[in-house]
Order: structure tokens, then C-alpha cells, then sequence
């Protein structure tokens, strides 16, 4: 019983690698190395990482402030 468990382990281990090889030859072979594995340019790019992403950080933490604002001037409670 437990030879043949391990029969069908060993087969599907076979049968995953087997897979993962064919859809190379579809998708090509993966990248490797630093930064590979995240989705967005870091190196060589025309604009720094840091300004979009502290633009990005400072916007998110201004709209709570600004659109209170807003419906204050908006309902006249507050003349600037």
C-alpha cells in the first residue's frame, strides 16, 4: 500500500516538471535575477521610483483633508 502511494507521488511529480518545461517552450524561459520578479521597471528609469511613489503616498494622505475642506466651503462654514 505505501509503495504504491509513493508510485503515484513520484508520477505526479514527473508529470508537474514535464508541464512546467512544455509551457516554457509556450511562454519562454523566466527571468532571473534581481528585480525579475516584481511587475514594474526599478532600473533605468526616466522618472525615479520615489516620486510616484511618494506622490502617490502623499495624495492618499491629503484627500481625507482636502474633501473635508471642500464640504466645508461648500456648505459655507468655513471662508478662506
Amino acid at each position: 500500500m505505501f509503495a504504491r502511494s509513493r508510485l503515484t507521488t513520484q508520477r505526479l511529480t514527473r508529470n508537474f516538471q514535464t508541464s512546467s518545461r512544455s509551457m516554457n517552450k509556450i511562454f519562454g524561459t523566466p527571468q532571473e535575477g534581481v528585480y525579475s520578479n516584481i511587475p514594474f521597471k526599478v532600473k533605468n528609469r526616466k522618472i525615479p521610483l520615489a516620486v510616484p511613489y511618494w506622490g502617490v503616498l502623499g495624495f492618499f494622505f491629503a484627500f481625507p483633508f482636502l474633501v473635508s475642506w471642500w464640504h466645508m466651503k461648500k456648505a459655507g462654514s468655513f471662508d478662506m
